[in-house]
């Protein structure tokens, strides 16, 4: 006879696992959304302002986005 009390707490922690992926995908292509939008932002600011201090910060910011993680 199967230990239903087992069977029922893998199935619910599967549920969870499931949903806890689930949400994290969702915040992930948020944080994405969010990501080009401040990128562009950024992008904007940088040409508004070519000469000036505000777009040499958002310049500097961009290069130190673009450069490669280790």
């Amino acid at each position: 006879m199967p230990n239903w009390s087992y069977l029922i707490a893998r199935l619910i922690s599967a549920i969870g696992s499931w949903l806890d992926a689930s949400n994290l995908r969702n915040r992930v292509y948020q944080l994405e959304e969010e990501n080009e939008l401040l990128r562009t932002a950024l992008e904007d600011v940088q040409r508004m302002d070519p000469e000036g201090r505000i777009g040499w910060y958002a310049k500097e910011t961009l290069d130190h986005l673009s450069t490669p993680k280790k």
